[in-house]
């Protein structure tokens, strides 16, 4: 009987790197394809550890699995457990993440617990670990228990560690058994969880050498004198080159002893999870698990760097959301209320003079589109520009506001032309945060706001040294709002250079403005309305334009060509450009639009298609991805029902544990929730007329044909639109692809 596994740190990452079946939980084998990892019998303990490990003083992670309380019991829950027991490792070895706060976390001394999975799959199960076991610098999980229990009343496997200490150098020692591929024995599948064009195999000189193009290579060789942008369609690339450039430059301060902390945002934690995929797999030497004492690096998201320098857990608070849509349903629900609410005849006589057009949105019924685009134009005022620049009812700023004395205001955010426009939004935020005061939490909004503050104060200065960095990575920066990228440079420490004058960020960003579905990354105080504003200290950065295609089709291509046409004749300062690029991919299906009678018969069809076409094609290739924010809601609910167990839902952009082990299942999601992802196959719901009419705003127009942009590039080989008759059949943003031949139509209607 096993009664414990135990890893040294580079082994563990590696291992837990991998999608790992339920089978692996019988026997805890490894593949043959994991060539830097030996698998060690010794006693009753099994040894997990890299092939190049000789000294016994490292770190070891050590994983009880003896009774009253396994860590593993071979249920369901094991494979949930398994990718938390990788966050937390990441977080007590490397310092490079911290613990999500809706894991709960507590702690007495160096034992500390969290929860084992989320509710619906761990039903308040906990896993309890020690973080200096018998005084060591070593991780110890020791038991998972149904319910809360005091740590007093814990055993805490002490034989188990003392036993695996005992036994490491005999495990070092040991040669690498002979394996036969357990995949011909127990179907177990340890495949790594990279991105499908990501090469697996090659080090990082040979994807340097061989496979990054000259534009790439010339931003991996960008010097750290400057901010650095990296633009370029979906698909080309942009994420590779940073993670590239990310580990090849840690791997040269490393060599050259040069003390550096390097940290590597995101906007989403599934971004996150990818990022490190790539970067473990091209780490030759263990700087991203803590094993270079002159490298530090992070891999994180914006919130997650805020919520742990912030410390929101110590004063009882708790952020709305991460950007989750369960968050943004809470906050579209609240301002709905607080609408419905306002329609008092004391409100209601205040507010008469209003815009025609605001007083009819006001005035609609709830179910109606016009009252939920106020809701959706009013949480786009408040992110872009009331919570983020600090403007409030009732201060010197809001009073700015109201009488139209702040300056630039972009054309694409909603329509207030008059004081009584403005006054009256102003009250509505103001009831909005009385609301979150009662609740006792913060919008992300308000969160990211509260760290740009922070990291302008003096408690900021003095940590700064030791806190911040030397250099910031950013993918995704079109998903940033404009306070967010104000953060940026406050989180670079080295301001200074050696002749006295403060030196430009070293910070290296990676977007494509097209792909960002919402209007927060413009900045209602700048006069271009740019991304790369005084405020950020990042304008005049170097460009490098990634023009090569690795992800779709040049018929999907061809499509977004197309696509591209429509957009509005936005100028945001040059960097909305003409799309541009050479698809380097085999030819594949034009890209096909069908039209359907109505939303039953479409919901009923394009699942059972995809269904099928995932059984064929496996996990994690075929996505459905709904642009309707409503009719997502609706399909969501009757999909968990009718389609239960062979689909998996993704509705926020935080980590989905299912996404990881996703079998022969089909993905539902909007297009801003699998950012980031790509998939063999998309179908795309909804580019329906009804959505898209004449009186749209240029900001509605933007956003809506974002969003259909974004989902159609997640697409590799094949690319499916839906669309109701009885929504008005397909949206007129579709013309220019069906006049041109890149868009094929079906009429699926009895």
């Amino acid at each position: 009987m096993i009664k414990g596994l135990v890893f040294d740190p580079s082994s563990f990452f590696s291992v837990l790197q991998c999608e790992i079946d339920d089978d692996w939980f019988e026997h805890y084998e490894i593949p043959t394809a994991l060539h830097s990892v030996k698998r060690i019998p010794c006693g009753d303990l099994v040894f997990f550890l890299d092939i190049a490990l000789n000294d016994e003083t490292k770190p070891i992670i050590v994983i009880d699995l003896t009774e009253p309380y396994p860590i593993f019991r071979k249920d369901r829950v094991d494979r949930y457990v398994l990718d938390r027991l990788s966050t937390v490792g990441r977080a007590i070895l490397t310092n490079s993440v911290s613990i999500p706060f809706n894991w709960h976390s507590h702690g007495q001394g160096s034992l500390q617990s969290v929860y084992a999975a989320n509710k619906n799959i761990g039903g308040g199960s906990r896993i309890h670990f020690d973080s200096n076991p018998a005084g060591n610098k070593d991780l110890l999980f020791f038991s998972r228990v149904d319910a809360p229990i005091e740590f007093s009343k814990l055993h805490t496997a002490d034989d188990v560690y003392l036993s695996a200490r005992s036994l490491l150098n005999e495990a070092i020692k040991s040669p690498p058994p002979r394996r036969i591929n357990p995949a011909n024995v127990t179907g177990i599948n340890l495949s790594r969880r990279l991105p499908e064009s990501f090469s697996r195999g090659a080090t990082l000189d040979q994807w340097y050498e061989t496979k990054l193009t000259e534009e790439q290579r010339e931003f991996v060789d960008k010097s750290y004198d400057g901010p650095v942008r990296l633009r370029g369609a979906a698909g080309t690339g942009k994420t590779l080159s940073l993670a590239v450039k990310f580990v090849r430059d840690a791997l040269a301060f490393h060599r050259n002893s040069t003390s550096r902390r390097l940290c590597f945002l995101t906007h989403s934690s599934g971004t996150v999870d990818q990022v490190t995929g790539i970067c473990l797999e091209l780490d030759s030497r263990g700087i991203l698990t803590g094993q270079s004492k002159h490298v530090i690096t992070h891999i994180r998201t914006l919130y997650d760097l805020a919520y742990d320098y912030l410390k929101f857990d110590l004063d009882d608070l708790t952020p709305l959301s991460l950007d989750g849509r369960d968050g943004r349903k809470m906050q579209a629900e609240l301002i709905s209320g607080i609408l419905i609410e306002m329609r008092s005849d004391v409100t209601l006589a205040r507010f008469r003079d209003i815009s025609d057009n605001l007083q009819a949105s006001w005035a609609a019924q709830k179910s109606s589109d016009a009252h939920q685009r106020l809701v959706l134009e009013l949480m786009n005022e408040f992110a872009s520009i009331l919570d983020a620049d600090g403007i409030w009812a009732g201060t010197e700023k809001g009073e700015k506001y109201a009488k139209g004395q702040i300056g630039y205001r972009a054309v694409w955010l909603m329509s207030l032309p008059t004081e009584r426009d403005r006054r009256f939004v102003l009250e509505i935020h103001r009831r909005y945060r009385s609301l979150l005061t009662e609740m006792n939490t913060l919008s992300v909004d308000q969160m990211v706001a509260d760290f740009n503050s922070f990291l302008d104060s003096n408690t900021w200065d003095r940590l700064k040294s030791t806190k911040g960095f030397d250099a910031i990575f950013v993918d995704e920066l079109h998903l940033f709002t404009s306070i967010e990228r104000q953060v940026l440079h406050k989180l670079i420490r080295n301001t200074i250079g050696g002749d006295g004058i403060t030196t430009r960020p070293p910070i290296f960003m990676a977007y494509d403005v097209k792909q960002s579905p919402r209007d927060t990354f413009t900045y209602v105080g700048e006069g271009d309305g740019t991304l790369f504003s005084a405020s950020t200290q990042l304008q005049k950065s170097e460009l490098v334009k990634l023009s090569k295609v690795f992800r779709y089709t040049p018929q999907i291509a061809e499509f977004l060509y197309d696509l591209d046409a429509t957009f509005p004749a936005i100028d945001l300062a040059g960097e909305w450009e003409k799309f541009a690029i050479t698809a380097e991919v085999a030819d594949g299906d034009i890209p096909s639009l069908s039209i359907f009678k109505d939303e039953a018969e479409l919901l009923r069809r394009v699942f059972d298609t995809a269904h099928d076409q995932a059984r064929r094609l496996g996990g994690k290739r075929v996505a459905i991805l709904c642009v309707n924010d409503q009719l997502f809601d609706h399909y969501d609910n009757i999909s968990r029902k009718r389609y239960e167990g062979r689909i998996i839902h993704v509705n926020s952009r935080e980590p989905n544990l299912d996404l990881r082990h996703a079998g022969k299942k089909v993905i539902f999601s909007m297009p801003e929730y699998v950012a980031g992802l790509q998939f063999e196959v998309v179908h795309l719901l909804h580019v329906d007329a009804q959505d898209y009419p004449k009186e749209l705003s240029i900001g509605e127009q933007r956003r809506v044909i974002s969003s259909i942009y974004l989902g159609s590039s997640r697409a590799e080989r094949g690319l499916h639109l839906h669309c109701c008759e009885s929504r008005g059949g397909h949206a007129s943003l579709l013309n220019l692809g069906i006049k041109r031949g890149s868009l094929t139509v079906e009429r699926l209607i009895d």
